[in-house]
């Protein structure tokens, strides 16, 4: 993950790999920091994530609801088809559908392998 500054209240984060269970917690950490600058704007450059597992998903809505509590605005940019997909099924699907986080991940794998390349 690279963090730059765009503007002065505008950053961007890039984000590369896997968004999952082994980086979702770095990326938590670092925008607690950023969140705690001036921001009027975080855009998350996700042109080189692969693969996103229910706990990146979960790290970037938790992140959405920091920046609106600020008055701030999250963008997501550069999704990859598989990854696009995901956000479009997440956002589609009634919360208590899945049994168990394994659950989760096992479906969103397996819509992220029909939708990539």
């Amino acid at each position: 993950m690279c963090i730059k500054q765009k503007e002065h209240d505008v950053f961007v984060v890039f984000l590369s790999g896997s968004f999952d269970s082994a980086s979702y917690l770095d990326f938590e950490q670092e925008t607690i920091k950023l969140l705690a600058l001036p921001v009027k704007a975080v855009i998350l450059d996700m042109k080189g994530v692969d693969y996103i597992s229910s706990l990146g998903v979960g790290a970037i809505f938790k992140m959405m609801k920091s920046t609106q509590d600020q008055h701030a605005s999250l963008l997501l940019v550069n999704l990859q088809p598989q990854i696009q997909k995901v956000f479009e099924t997440v956002k589609a699907l009634p919360s208590g559908v899945f049994k168990s986080v394994e659950e989760v991940d096992e479906y969103l794998s397996g819509i992220q392998k029909k939708f990539s390349k």
